[in-house]
């Protein structure tokens, strides 16, 4: 199987197929630093855990477990293991000599659209439990 990275002569990459391989990268990468971030967070709660009495509190307490067990132990997991077949579905597309799958350029977005999606709610996520966290330490 040809590489997406490796030196060869049997193809020529077009740029939007490079710059989609490097997108898939770069959430490869991002999603390994929302798995530390998820981890993070929960030794945050777990610390602020006790301090908590009123059941508003650990109500909010428990969604931002829920959303984090959910997070790190199924979505995004989930989305590397579509980004590793993604990867894989482009050297495949390469080893066949055929840059033009139409099928790849749909999964492309497709996914990007779901890491956009997952990005935006971790983001808006980390903010809420930051001003909670931040509350509930004073």
């Amino acid at each position: 199987m040809i590489s997406v990275t490796s030196i060869t002569d049997k193809y020529i990459l077009q740029p939007s197929l490079i710059a989609k391989h490097k997108k898939t990268l770069d959430w490869l990468s991002t999603s390994l630093f929302w798995k530390k971030e998820m981890s993070f967070f929960q030794k945050l709660l777990d610390n602020i855990a006790p301090k908590l009495s009123a059941i508003p509190d650990k109500q909010r307490l428990d969604h931002f477990q829920h959303f984090i067990t959910y997070y790190n132990a199924e979505l995004i997991d989930s989305l590397r293991a579509k980004l590793r077949l993604h990867e894989k579905n482009l050297a495949e597309m390469l080893e066949q000599k055929n840059e033009l799958a139409k099928k790849y350029f749909e999964e492309h977005d497709e996914l990007m659209g779901a890491l956009e999606g997952a990005n935006t709610q971790i983001l808006l996520t980390k903010e809420d439990l930051f001003d909670f966290v931040g509350k509930a330490m004073t």
